[in-house]
C-alpha cells in the first residue's frame, strides 16, 4: 500500500496535537496515510540535503524558506507547476502572505517550487504604560529608526531599568532584526544578481549602525540571556519596555498580555517575514498524492484551524478569520494583517545558506566588541568586521 513521508520539525510547526490530527484527516478524506518522519531543529538542514544527494527519505518535506533556493540549485525538487497545482484554490497569489509566495520562486526561472506552508513575523512588543509613563506617542514610536531610538530614550531617561532587550549572542535573530533596519535605511545583504555581499554600502551600513547603536538600552541583565524563551520571559514578567520577538508569543502567554498593558508594532514599518514552505522531492513516487498533501495543508479550512501556535497560518483568509476573535489575540491578528503587506523576507540567492551564516557570526562579533567597550566606536567596528566579510563572501559568490 502506497505511504506518503513527510518530514517535519514538530516543535517548530504547529501546536500539540494540531499536525497528528491534520494528518489523520488527510488520511481519512483521501485514503493515503501519512508517515511523519520528525527531525531535530538543529539538524533539519542537513538530513534534508541528505534526501537530496541520496534520492531516498521524505515525499514531501518542510523547509526554512531561505533554503529553497539551494534545493532548487541541486534539481532535488519538483516544480508544482508540472502537477497542476495551480487549478487548485491554493495556487491563488492573493490568498498568501505576498514576501511568501515570491520566496516560492528563483530569480533565474518562472516555475513555482513550493507553497508557503506556516509564517514567522518579527514584532516589537511594548508595554504601553511604561511608554505612556515616558510621555511618548506609541503610535509613532517604532515607525523610523529615529523615532525607535527616542523611545528607547525617554523610557531610560524616565528610570526604565531595561528599556531594549534582544539577543546579544550568537543568534539567528539578530539577522533577522537587524534586517528590518537595513531595509527601513534603503539597503540589502546582497546585490540584485546575487553576485556581491552590499553590507558595507552606505545605505545598508547605516542600517547596521543605527541597530547596533541601541545597544546603550540594554541592561547588564539582558546582555546574559541567551535564548529567545528568556527575552519573553523578561518581558511577560514586567522586567522589560520593549522587545522584537516571533508572532506566536500571543497564543503562548494569551493571560499574560493584557491589552491594557501590552501593544505592539511592525519594526520600522517593514518587518521580517521568515517561516517554511512546503516542497515535493523529485523522487517521490507519488507525484500526485503529494500534490494533493501540499494542497490540504495550505487549504483555507486547514490552516485556519491552525490557530495560533508556534508560526502563524501563511494565508491570509485564515489569519482574517483568527482576526475575527476578541480580546488581545483578535487585536494582534488585525494589527498584522495590515502590516504584512510591508513585509519583507531574506534574499532567495546562491549560496544563500553559507552567506545567512557568515552574516550571522559576523553580526555576533560585532556584539561583542560592541558591548566590550561603554562607547564603541561603531564606525571603526562595522569596518573591521564588515570589510573582511563582503572580501571573502564576494569572491565566493564571483566563482560560482
Amino acid at each position: 500500500m502506497r505511504e506518503l513521508v513527510f518530514s517535519a520539525t514538530r516543535g517548530m510547526a504547529l501546536g500539540p496535537g494540531v499536525l497528528d490530527r491534520v494528518l489523520q484527516q488527510f488520511t481519512t478524506q483521501h485514503h493515503t496515510p501519512v508517515r511523519l518522519l520528525e527531525i531535530d531543529t538543529e539538524f533539519a538542514q542537513r538530513e534534508l540535503t541528505n534526501f537530496a544527494i541520496h534520492q531516498i527519505g521524505a515525499d514531501i518535506s518542510q523547509m526554512g524558506t531561505t533554503w529553497l533556493r539551494g534545493f532548487v540549485d541541486m534539481n532535488a525538487l519538483r516544480p508544482l507547476y508540472v502537477e497542476g497545482f495551480k487549478a487548485g484554490n491554493t495556487g491563488r497569489e492573493a490568498a498568501f502572505i505576498p514576501a511568501l509566495w515570491h520566496s516560492t520562486r528563483t530569480p533565474s526561472s518562472p516555475e513555482q517550487w513550493a507553497v508557503p506552508w506556516l509564517a514567522d513575523v518579527r514584532v516589537v512588543y511594548y508595554r504601553r504604560d511604561l511608554l505612556a509613563r515616558a510621555g511618548v506617542n506609541e503610535q509613532t514610536a517604532f515607525q523610523t529608526p529615529e523615532a525607535f531610538e527616542e523611545t528607547l530614550q525617554c523610557l531610560q531617561a524616565s528610570g526604565v531599568a531595561c528599556p531594549w532587550a534582544v539577543p546579544t549572542h550568537f543568534s539567528w535573530r539578530t539577522l533577522h532584526n537587524a534586517a528590518s533596519w537595513i531595509w527601513a535605511a534603503g539597503g540589502d545583504f546582497v546585490s540584485s544578481d546575487g553576485k556581491q555581499l552590499i553590507l558595507t554600502e552606505l545605505q545598508a551600513r547605516a542600517g547596521v549602525k543605527s541597530y547596533f547603536a541601541l545597544a546603550r538600552f540594554i541592561s547588564a541583565e539582558v546582555r546574559n540571556l541567551s535564548t529567545g524563551l528568556d527575552f519573553n520571559d523578561l518581558f511577560l514578567s514586567g522586567k522589560a519596555a520593549v522587545i522584537l520577538s516571533s508572532g506566536y508569543l500571543p497564543a503562548i502567554a494569551p493571560g499574560a498580555l493584557d491589552p491594557e498593558q501590552v501593544g505592539f508594532a511592525a519594526p520600522l514599518g517593514i518587518p521580517f517575514v521568515g517561516g517554511s514552505h512546503l516542497a515535493i522531492w523529485q523522487h517521490t513516487k507519488y507525484p500526485h498524492d503529494a500534490t494533493q498533501f501540499v494542497q490540504f495543508l495550505t487549504d483555507l479550512n486547514t490552516q485556519q484551524s491552525y490557530g495560533l501556535g508556534h508560526l502563524l497560518p501563511v494565508r491570509l483568509d485564515a489569519l482574517s478569520a483568527l482576526g475575527t476573535a476578541g480580546g488581545q489575540t483578535g487585536e494582534f491578528i488585525r494589527q498584522l494583517l495590515q502590516w504584512l503587506p510591508n513585509g519583507r523576507t531574506l534574499p532567495s540567492v546562491y549560496l544563500w545558506n553559507v552567506i545567512e551564516a557568515r552574516v550571522a557570526k559576523t553580526l555576533a562579533q560585532i556584539w561583542e566588541e560592541v558591548l566590550a567597550t561603554g562607547e564603541p566606536d561603531l564606525d571603526v567596528i562595522l569596518t573591521r568586521q564588515l570589510t573582511p566579510l563582503k572580501q571573502n563572501l564576494d569572491i565566493l559568490l564571483r566563482n560560482k
